[in-house]
């Protein structure tokens, strides 16, 4: 029989020989896995030899083609997935915590913590898109020479299926934030109002519900958790959708009608707005115009003048249709990547 350690792929166990393991905290508890977010430099892939464990939990393997699962949760739509290894994460999605590696073409899932979801497969094909053609996607978006110039031939990043309220909190808290922030700020919301989810390396929580938003305090809102002026429209806007808003009618309707009914929540700009209808209701043909988006459309598209807001959305919906939201992340990676290169700091949303 083998050991856990043994389990551990080498490179793996040669970092554990050669470094400490530090303090990890999540959520207020001591948790034996790496978190990104506090551990830098090379600490940021691998595992602490008393997380041996995770490498052997009971997994499913899930088929999932040219999908790119680093590329995907590393990609500015979501907040509550940790790298634990090479291409491992772990992650807390609804009621279930899971753990998630990439092996060449499958996806290897298991389930640590929390409710687990009835058809596991099912759940994650949903969950990571895994039934769209991105690749056919992806050749409809290169016909455009100045995109295909930079975009990759694989299709490997996809938009996730996220809970809607879970994304309209999230880019509430985005505004005027960048990404190491936005994902502390939420962590504390989700210790503070979430429910707890005990699991083999210590406890997690999931998202907060409307309710226990709508009902926290202010005070505890911009000081326990971090969202300062933010804490009004965290508040407002749970509020709202917990008394007379039925998020599963607005995916219903057409999306012209549903960023309007977006930009009337307390919080919601025209950027958040058009996150929330990309990565929330899952509208591929939204295109949200961030510090990185603007600046990729300048340099591609615009290189002579300064253009505004108006004019690179109109520009995008012509060159890249009903896929613009997929373009949106392509040149987000590319740009995001090119400036963490280059050493320049991640600017506020």
């Amino acid at each position: 029989m083998t050991s856990a350690r043994e389990n551990i792929p080498r490179r793996a166990q040669h970092r554990l020989a050669h470094r400490a393991e530090p303090d990890i905290l999540l959520g207020g508890e001591r948790l034996r896995i790496i978190d990104p977010l506090m551990v830098r430099g090379a600490q940021n892939i691998g595992i602490a030899e008393k997380n041996a464990h995770l490498w052997a939990l009971p997994t499913l393997s899930v088929p999932a083609g040219e999908f790119d699962l680093v590329r995907t949760l590393e990609s500015g739509q979501c907040f509550r997935w940790w790298r634990w290894a090479r291409d491992a994460y772990w992650g807390i999605v609804g009621s279930s915590v899971l753990v998630i590696r990439q092996s060449r073409n499958d996806l290897r899932v298991s389930v640590c913590g929390g409710a687990p979801p009835a058809d596991i497969a099912t759940f994650i094909n949903r969950y990571f898109d895994l039934s769209r053609d991105y690749r056919a996607i992806l050749r409809h978006l290169r016909r455009d020479e100045v995109f295909a110039r930079l975009a990759p031939r694989r299709a490997g990043l996809h938009i996730l299926r996220q809970d809607p309220f879970e994304v309209i909190i999230s880019f509430i808290i985005s505004a005027n934030n960048h990404i190491p922030r936005i994902r502390s700020i939420i962590e504390r919301i989700c210790r503070v109002y979430g429910a707890p989810i005990d699991t083999p390396f210590g406890r997690a929580y999931s998202f907060p519900s409307p309710e226990s938003l709508a009902e926290a305090r202010l005070s505890d809102l911009r000081v326990k958790c971090g969202l300062g002026y933010r804490d009004v429209y965290v508040k407002r806007t749970a509020r709202a959708i917990a008394d007379h808003l039925a998020l599963a009618e607005w995916a219903t309707w057409p999306t012209p009608v549903l960023r309007r009914r977006l930009l009337q929540l307390d919080g919601v700009g025209e950027k958040v707005a058009d996150c929330i209808l990309l990565f929330g209701f899952h509208r591929l043909e939204a295109f949200p115009i961030d510090t990185w988006i603007r600046r990729a459309m300048k340099e591609l598209y615009f290189a002579d003048r300064s253009p505004s807001l108006g004019q690179i959305r109109a520009l995008a919906i012509e060159r890249f249709g009903p896929y613009a939201g997929v373009a949106q992340q392509y040149l987000f990676a590319t740009y995001r990547t090119t400036d963490e290169r280059n050493g320049k700091r991640s600017p506020s949303e």
